[in-house]
C-alpha cells in the first residue's frame, strides 16, 4: 500500500475517530493493535472477571459477522471506482481484523470455542447468526464499476446494520466490563459507517 493511500486510510479512521471501534487495549478508536495503557488487558490475554453466556455468544458470533465482513470489503479493491470507497473498505478491514484477533483471543482465554453454532438454541433466541453467504459474494465478484458499488454498498450497510444489532444485544445483557466496551465501540463504529454509506449511494429512482 503506498503512502498517500495509508495517510487516507488513517484519516478515515480518524473521522470515524470518536465513533471508531477498537478492541480493549488498543491506541484509538478504530486503530490497529497498539500496546495496551496501564491497567487494561493486552490483545494477547483474555480479559479477567466474571463473564455471562450473552458475553460469549456476542464474541463468538461477531467473530463469524467479522468475517463475513472481511470477505466482503475485500472484493472493493478490484472492482470499486470510486477512491473514497476503496480507502473505506480498506479502513474497515484493517479495522476488522484486529477485532477478529483481539475476540478471538479472549474466547481462548475462557475456553470457549471462537465460532458459534447457527443451529444452538441461545442463538436462535437472538435471532441467529446473520449470514453474508457465499451466493452473494460470489454474485458480487462477478460485478464491476457503478452496479458493484451500489451492490457492495447496499450489502454492506446491512452486515453492519446486524452488526448495530449484535452489539446493542450485549450492552443489554452482557456483564463484563471490558466486552461491553467493545460492544458500545462497535455500535458507534458500525452506525457512523453506515451513515457514510447512505450519502454514498446513488439517487433512488
Amino acid at each position: 500500500m503506498d503512502r498517500f493511500r495509508r495517510t487516507l486510510i488513517v484519516a478515515v479512521l480518524s473521522l470515524l475517530g470518536g465513533c471508531a471501534s477498537a478492541p480493549a487495549g488498543t491506541g484509538g478508536p478504530d486503530a490497529a493493535p497498539a500496546p495496551a495503557p496501564t491497567g487494561s488487558t493486552p490483545a494477547s490475554a483474555a480479559p479477567s472477571g466474571a463473564f455471562n453466556d450473552t458475553d460469549v455468544m456476542f464474541l463468538q458470533m461477531m467473530v463469524t459477522s467479522h468475517g463475513q465482513g472481511l470477505a466482503l470489503v475485500r472484493l472493493a479493491p478490484g472492482r470499486a471506482q470510486r477512491e473514497e470507497l476503496k480507502i473505506l473498505a480498506a479502513a474497515i478491514d484493517v479495522t476488522q481484523e484486529a477485532e477478529q484477533r483481539t475476540m478471538r483471543t479472549w474466547l481462548r482465554g475462557w475456553g470457549r470455542s471462537s465460532t458459534a453454532d447457527p443451529q444452538a438454541h441461545a442463538h436462535a433466541d437472538h435471532g441467529g447468526l446473520p449470514v453474508l453467504g457465499p451466493a452473494q459474494l460470489a454474485a458480487l465478484s462477478r460485478s464491476s464499476g457503478a452496479r458493484f458499488e451500489t451492490d457492495f454498498l447496499n450489502l454492506l450497510i446491512g452486515h453492519q446494520h446486524n452488526a448495530v444489532e449484535l452489539a446493542r444485544m450485549e450492552t443489554r445483557s452482557g456483564i463484563h466490563p471490558e466486552v461491553r466496551e467493545l460492544a458500545r465501540r462497535i455500535d458507534l463504529s458500525r452506525t457512523a459507517q453506515i451513515d457514510q454509506m447512505l450519502k454514498m449511494l446513488p439517487p433512488a429512482g
